[in-house]
């Protein structure tokens, strides 16, 4: 293997790492941490590699894009959750204990004033989270009900994760387990999730038979799959600073 070395490509003006191999026989574009990465055969010319990452520049500007870190929101910081297809507007007040409550639209959530200043902030995090968790057992229960029955399938179980990458997990034994986080995404996107481990309880696995099943009752799936990778850094809850909670 020949070490990488940074070039621009002047026919798209496109900055890459060329790695070439002995034993590569065709090119290779890989978009990795932001950087595009070109594998190539040793004695391929220069040009023919510039050429060709010309061809695929679409491709490459389009992943290049999708590779950039991205800021999280600040939710808690700016008072307003996303719940599904709403907004919630967050409330904290000091009061003699830890509780929240939804009334309407609004999510109040009451801080001990045992709580110091300085840990305000994280336990308002953890209450959120806490809450949306409860409020995510009861929701994904009530859509696996209603999918099952129309897919034909039954789950034994159904649990809550807290993942940072995954957003559902079905088991041999038929358990299903779905990512709270997901209370934050549109509810197309959350209960395409429910659809998806559910069809594993016919296929364990992704072959062209599972996505048959899951296209019969989600034909729109593919839309799904890409929001979920376009927008995943936003469902997350930051803590809000100390400064940002003023109570």
């Amino acid at each position: 293997m020949i070490t990488a070395l940074n070039y621009l490509c002047p026919l798209s003006q496109l900055p890459y790492q060329l790695k070439r191999s002995t034993r590569r026989r065709s090119l290779a574009l890989q978009v990795k941490q932001g950087e595009l990465w070109v594998l190539a055969p040793v004695g391929l010319p220069q040009l023919s590699i510039e050429q060709f990452i010309c061809e695929k520049q679409h491709w490459v500007r389009q992943h290049l894009a999708l590779s950039q870190p991205k800021p999280a929101p600040q939710y808690l910081a700016e008072r307003r959750l996303p719940w599904l297809d709403t907004q919630l507007q967050l409330n904290t007040v000091l009061d003699s204990h830890n509780a929240v409550s939804l009334q309407g639209q609004q999510l109040w959530v009451q801080l001990s004033r045992r709580v110091k200043p300085a840990n305000r902030a994280n336990w308002q995090q953890q209450l959120v989270m806490q809450w949306y968790q409860q409020q995510a057992q009861q929701w994904f229960a009530s859509r696996v009900l209603y999918w099952q029955t129309l897919m034909q399938v039954q789950a034994t179980s159904v649990s809550i994760g807290d993942w940072q990458r995954k957003w559902g997990l079905c088991t041999s034994k038929g358990e299903v387990s779905f990512n709270w986080r997901l209370l934050l995404a549109p509810l197309w996107v959350a209960d395409y999730v429910v659809v998806h481990e559910l069809a594993h309880l016919r296929y364990l696995n992704h072959s062209a038979q599972f996505w048959q099943l899951v296209a019969q009752f989600y034909p729109d799936y593919p839309r799904v799959k890409q929001w979920l990778r376009a927008h995943q850094h936003q469902l997350v809850l930051l803590a809000a600073t100390a400064q940002d909670l003023e109570l």
